[in-house]
């Protein structure tokens, strides 16, 4: 007797199928979320593991007997970059219909936050690997290296530049379009405005982005792209407004 499969209401494929019904975009919260997360943490740990090196008081040498996990921390880097342009790339097409203007200048500043990064942290640190491997210990080698290093920090301020930019943008669209909870886009709005000041307070040799006030200043916007990633997997986007959205370019 063949049998006969019965689908009710409460099958998990049906369930799903509801789920998708009712928010076409929830895949595409998730998947922001996912690369908020890949963003934050390929980040953290490229510092973690390129910070003691390019801290040794013998650069150059430090360099050479761990150029390894040199090259690896600053793939690592080069991850963390393609992820946060993904992020502008999966938002694009929800963003455009209420703020075409600001959608493109927040995938522009994604996308140029890339580029830098793969200028000074990717290009940077291999030439700090060859370096390493090829300069003899001398007084110029030494200089060179450190003017590289110095790329590396200059380079980190300026994506902290972009980021806050972006993120200034991003935070305001989804407060203004409710696709999150209003809480949650005003720690943007306080957050990114908080990290571009203490940016651009380190280039002028103000502050210092690893210490004290500094550091304090980058607590808000991470604090927000630690907790939107959580929302999105645990909620994704407002149903309500992105319907809101739809009906509006439709009708407009």
């Amino acid at each position: 007797m063949n049998a006969i499969v019965h689908y009710t209401e409460s099958s998990p494929n049906v369930l799903e199928r509801k789920e998708e019904d009712l928010n076409p975009h929830r895949r595409t919260a998730v998947l922001v979320g996912a690369l908020f997360l890949i963003s934050t943490a390929t980040f953290i740990i490229s510092n973690v593991l390129m910070t003691p090196i390019l801290s040794s008081h013998n650069l150059l040498a430090a360099v050479a007997d761990r150029a390894q996990l040199m090259i690896a921390a600053t793939l690592i880097a080069l991850i963390e970059g393609t992820a946060t342009a993904g992020l502008a790339v999966a938002l694009y097409p929800i963003l455009k219909r209420q703020h075409p203007a600001l959608a493109l200048g927040y995938a522009g500043a994604r996308i140029a936050e890339l580029a830098i990064a793969a200028v000074g942290f990717g290009l940077g640190g291999l030439l700090l690997v060859t370096l390493s491997a090829t300069a003899t210990n001398g007084a110029s080698s030494e200089t060179l290296g450190t003017l590289l290093v110095a790329l590396r920090h200059w380079t980190l301020m300026l994506v902290y530049v972009y980021t806050a930019l972006g993120g200034l943008m991003l935070s305001y669209m989804l407060l203004r379009n409710r696709l999150i909870p209003r809480w949650l886009a005003v720690l943007g709005l306080i957050g990114y405005p908080a990290l571009l000041g203490v940016s651009v307070l380190d280039m002028l040799g103000i502050v210092d982005t690893v210490a004290g006030l500094g550091l304090v200043g980058l607590v808000p916007g991470g604090l927000f792209e630690f907790l939107l990633p959580i929302w999105l997997f645990a909620k994704g986007f407002n149903v309500i407004a992105l319907d809101r959205m739809r009906v509006a370019r439709v009708s407009g």
